[in-house]
């Protein structure tokens, strides 16, 4: 019984939006004391459930990176707290 209520809960919860902020101490090439903040939105017309994915809107003064690889572990951390169900 308490297993069919869970699952009408679940139903009823949709995740609509979501927002992370990520933080770095800055590059070389900034001041020493300077740290670095990206957020990305993961924003859908329909909301996250619903449209079983999202699209990224970045938000930035600066955020380094040293290659490709870098952001691609960020999408995949997002991934995983999105579809972790």
């Amino acid at each position: 019984m308490q297993k069919k209520h869970k699952n009408k809960m679940e139903q009823r919860v949709l995740l609509e939006r979501a927002t992370f902020e990520f933080s770095q101490e800055a590059n070389c090439l900034s001041h020493r004391d300077a740290s670095e903040s990206l957020i990305i939105e993961c924003e859908s017309s329909l909301g996250i459930d619903r449209d079983e994915g999202c699209f990224y809107v970045l938000k930035t003064e600066s955020w380094s990176i040293d290659n490709e690889q870098d952001l691609k572990r960020l999408f995949e951390r997002i991934q995983k707290v999105i579809k972790n169900k």
